[in-house]
């Protein structure tokens, strides 16, 4: 992600559909996906830099129990995963709003076990 190009959304989370909680802020690069761990059942987001959205995205309803939620923002949608090559290196945001970058992610082939290592960046204005 080159600095000056990103975006960043809003990130809620409801297990109801009715009282939603802030679970993060999602900063990534144009059309990239974004990974959220432990997502509850509905979700939905809305754009913050480099334009401000008020509208929410109408809420998204979980399709599955992975551990990892694939969401793609300007499409709408979200998917459950189980991370690979594919996804090294994509955006993942933790319950409470920490985010970092996927460099591994392994797990057991029945799922009943999974380890992963996230990178985290930070930079200084000025």
């Amino acid at each position: 992600m080159g600095l000056g190009n990103e975006e960043c959304w809003a990130v809620e989370t409801s297990r109801d559909g009715e009282r939603w909680r802030f679970f993060g802020k999602a900063w990534k690069s144009p059309d990239e996906p974004v990974l959220l761990h432990a997502a509850p059942r509905f979700l939905r987001f809305r754009q913050l830099v480099p334009t401000e959205t008020s509208d929410w995205c109408e809420p998204l309803e979980a399709q599955g129990d992975d551990p990892m939620t694939l969401v793609r923002m300007e499409e709408r949608s979200r998917e459950y995963v189980w991370p690979s090559d594919e996804h090294l290196g994509l955006p993942v945001v933790l319950p409470g709003g920490e985010e970092g970058r996927l460099i591994r992610f392994e797990h057991a082939p029945d799922g009943s076990s999974w380890s992963y290592a996230l990178e985290f960046r930070g930079a200084r204005e000025g």
